[in-house]
């Protein structure tokens, strides 16, 4: 089953958070852990990652990100293009599994500017 979402958030936002995700995959660290590392709960990470959560890293979750990556400078965790838009739209498709309980793929169909 597919569902099609729908959300505004800046660019920003939308940017630090596929970021973050990349480091994280690259260097091979769970959603879990990276909470646990930041010293919040287990489940942060992954609200902040699901588009249907709207959780998102504050100014105050910066340097935390930056020390659970093992980086001197918040500077180098922010290592991506100034943002072309301010405020935008996603479009994403979800796409679940069998039962319907799990998203297993997120696809982002459209970036508008608002």
């Amino acid at each position: 089953m597919n569902k099609i979402l729908e959300f505004e958030t800046t660019q920003f936002d939308f940017e630090l958070v596929n970021h973050v995700k990349f480091l994280r995959k690259e260097q091979g660290v769970s959603k879990e852990n990276l909470s646990l590392k930041m010293g919040l709960s287990k489940t942060f990470v992954g609200n902040v990652e699901s588009f249907t959560q709207r959780h998102k890293y504050s100014t105050r979750h910066l340097p935390l990100l930056a020390k659970a990556f093992g980086f001197k400078n918040i500077s180098d965790l922010v290592q991506f293009p100034v943002p072309k838009y301010d405020k935008i739209r996603v479009t994403i498709k979800q796409t679940f599994n069998e039962s319907c309980s799990k998203v297993i793929r997120n696809e982002v169909l459209r970036i508008e500017e608002l």
